[in-house]
């Protein structure tokens, strides 16, 4: 087993499953546009953890407690499910109101912990990550690898993560980016609804 030929296929396949379409990314982007970098940094940081703790369940053997408790995974997917409709609903119910002052590297729009838990709670309900590491991830991670592989599988997952959606809350918080994005807040807003719900009803589906 090539531990680096490994690393370096889960880091590709990885960095696509972060910025392709899904909640997380859409969550990200989102916040960064509408208050600033650094509330929008602390979400990436709740994703990041919330995946590594995806990727370290994973490499401790979710697919066989899965196999175990299939109502588990059910009881996952409904979670999710219910909570990207809150998010949708939130987005859709968004007034535009008057133009924000947005200040790029000073003080947050929303509470450090409440930016920080959001991630977190977007990351762990989300039925994207559900699916990508109970199937791609463990195949990626070889069942007979060792606990020193396992563990740089977990900490690449942690690194792609501040990586992408570092590089999303810096790119989508600049001024330019802002100042479109509150020419257009209400159709933004609603069609990012639109998309959160839509990945909810999917997933009930």
């Amino acid at each position: 087993m090539d531990t680096a030929l490994v690393l370096l296929s889960l880091f590709l396949i990885d960095s696509l499953a972060i910025v392709s379409p899904g909640p997380n990314i859409l969550l990200v982007v989102h916040a960064a546009a509408e208050r600033d970098r650094r509330g929008a940094l602390l979400i990436a940081a709740g994703l990041a953890a919330a995946g590594a703790m995806w990727a370290l369940i994973a490499v401790s053997g979710l697919t066989a407690v899965f196999e175990l408790m299939p109502s588990l995974q059910t009881a996952i997917r409904v979670a999710g499910a219910t909570y990207l409709l809150y998010i949708a609903v939130r987005l859709w119910r968004s007034h535009a109101g008057p133009k924000p002052s947005v200040a790029i590297s000073g003080q947050a729009a929303q509470p450090a912990r409440q930016a920080l838990l959001r991630g977190l709670a977007t990351g762990l309900l989300n039925p994207k990550a559900l699916a990508y590491f109970g199937s791609i991830f463990v195949l990626l991670v070889p069942a007979d690898a060792g606990w020193p592989l396992r563990a740089a599988a977990v900490g690449l997952v942690l690194f792609d993560a501040l990586l992408w959606y570092g590089l999303a809350a810096f790119l989508f918080s600049t001024p330019r980016v802002i100042e479109g994005y509150m020419t257009l807040r209400r159709p933004i807003d609603r069609a990012c609804a639109a998309l959160m719900a839509a990945f909810g009803v999917k997933l009930m589906l």
